[in-house]
C-alpha cells in the first residue's frame, strides 16, 4: 500500500500546527479536524470551499490561542449559565 501524498493546504496546515507546539490538553482532537478541513480543501471542497476555508482559520485561531481561559468576561458563558438557572417567579416580567 503506497502512502497518500498531502496537498499543500494540508501540508501548511500541519506545519502550523507544529509551530503553535504543544497543545493544551483537549485540543488534540481539534488539531485533527484542522488537517480533515485542509484535506477537504486540497481535494476540492466545490460550493463548499469558501466555508471549509474560514472554519479551518477559525480552528487553526482556536489552536493558536490554546484554551485561552483567561477568567474575563465571556458573555456565551454567563448566557450558558443563565440558562442552567431554575427561573424565579417574576422573570417573566423582564420579557
Amino acid at each position: 500500500m503506497t502512502g497518500r501524498r498531502r496537498g499543500k493546504v494540508e501540508l501548511a496546515t500541519a506545519r502550523s500546527i507544529q509551530e503553535i507546539g504543544e497543545l493544551p490538553r483537549g485540543l488534540g482532537g481539534l488539531a485533527e479536524a484542522a488537517l480533515t478541513l485542509a484535506k477537504t480543501l486540497d481535494e476540492g471542497a466545490g460550493l463548499a470551499t469558501a466555508a471549509v476555508a474560514r472554519e479551518l482559520r477559525a480552528t487553526l485561531v482556536k489552536l493558536a490561542e490554546g484554551t485561552g481561559d483567561d477568567g474575563g468576561d465571556d458573555p456565551f458563558r454567563e448566557f450558558a449559565a443563565e440558562l442552567a438557572m431554575p427561573a424565579q417567579v417574576g422573570d417573566a416580567e423582564k420579557w
